[in-house]
């Protein structure tokens, strides 16, 4: 089993007659098996491959076999038939496959079926695009991954995903990706386009029709300046999932210095390149709380950290070379300067593996560097 493909297996027995056919009928619903495969057969067993199927989705199939002068001993074929049965194809790790699996988040759909230790829960409409959100349960009640998609160049792509946790009032991290072709920048502009995730209960979220209380603003994870293909892009970075509270100088101050280097990396980044970020806010010390517009109780960052990886590919889509650095600001008071540091010293602060389905020599590299990019 993969994500976009299953060999299916069957068997039979007591044929009278001659098998001229066998293989296996298949579908999305138990009472639409639409399409078919021919398979081989031999010795009582029939098999065949699929390709091409949407990740994260359950199919039906049935084994059939046509045989020709059954009972009868007539020259008529007759079908036969086995039971429907079920399999669900496999998705990705999120930075494995970092677009939606098959470039349709709709084919994610609602099961308990556990799979790459993620439980499918199903897909809403983003408020801007017309595309679909794919979202994911995990083993702890108060987390859910978040996939967000927009449409371009005739393409379903991912805006950014987010771990999101109910009790903090924030996500844990943002993770989103560059290159030349699928992320130009268009220059779409800041839209200010406020709203709940619809990914999200609204009571994991804090209310951000306003600012948060204090000195804090609504401080974006992925920035807006670094969606800016589409106006519908840039619009979900508004959601309130992607906000934390930042104290103000510190989000126009250094923060945004930092947010400034991340695009400089963008526009670097080369035809056979992408770069891979991660960004998210740190918890050390005791906690600390302002308010939502609202007034709900909103945990406050000890700090912030993000990381970038530029991976660099072959012809034939092999990677080659791999770099990476970090920056923190350990808190999140007035402007305090950033410290670039490595990959590997941030997930010893937040416990998080990142980047873990490069290949292991790729990894080290890039999650060991300490220069900028």
């Amino acid at each position: 089993m993969s994500a976009t493909g299953a060999t299916l297996s069957g068997s039979y027995s007591a044929v009278t007659g001659t098998i001229v056919e066998a293989g296996f009928k298949y579908g999305l619903s138990s009472g639409s098996l639409s399409s078919s495969k021919t398979g081989t057969y031999n010795n009582g067993s029939i098999s065949a491959s699929l390709s091409g199927l949407a990740a994260g989705t359950t199919y039906y199939y049935q084994a059939y076999a046509k045989v020709q002068g059954t009972l009868d001993y007539s020259s008529e074929v007759k079908t036969f038939t086995g039971a429907v049965k079920s399999f669900r194809t496999t998705v990705p790790t999120w930075l494995s496959s970092y677009e939606i699996p098959s470039n349709n988040a709709s084919a994610v759909t609602s099961s308990d079926t556990q799979y790459n230790g993620y439980y499918s829960h199903g897909t809403v409409d983003e408020h801007w695009g017309g595309t679909k959100i794919a979202y994911y349960n995990t083993s702890n009640a108060n987390h859910r991954i978040v996939v967000h998609t927009f449409a371009y160049n005739s393409k379903i792509l991912s805006n950014y995903t987010l771990l999101y946790d109910k009790t903090k009032k924030c996500a844990l991290w943002v993770a989103y990706k560059h290159n030349g072709t699928d992320y130009k920048d268009e220059g779409v502009g800041r839209h200010d386009e406020w709203k709940y995730d619809p990914a999200l209960p609204a009571d994991w979220q804090p209310n951000l029709s306003g600012a948060y209380a204090g000195n804090y603003d609504r401080g974006h994870q992925v920035a807006s300046n670094d969606r800016q293909t589409t106006a519908d892009q840039n619009r979900q970075t508004f959601y309130f999932s992607n906000m934390t509270p930042q104290y103000s100088t510190l989000n126009q101050g250094q923060w945004s210095s930092v947010e400034g280097k991340i695009q400089g990396f963008a526009t670097n980044t080369g035809s056979n390149q992408e770069l891979y970020v991660v960004t998210g806010p740190l918890f050390s010390g005791a906690a600390s709380y302002t308010q939502d517009s609202a007034g709900a109780d909103c945990m406050l960052p000890s700090g912030y950290y993000k990381c970038a990886v530029r991976l660099t590919y072959d012809n034939s889509g092999k990677i080659t070379d791999a770099k990476g650095c970090a920056y923190i600001v350990e808190t999140n008071s007035e402007n305090r300067a950033a410290t670039l540091t490595s990959i590997d010293a941030v997930e010893s602060k937040t416990g998080f593996d990142f980047f873990a389905n490069i290949p292991d020599q790729y990894e080290a590299i890039a999650e060991s560097g300490t220069s900028s990019l």
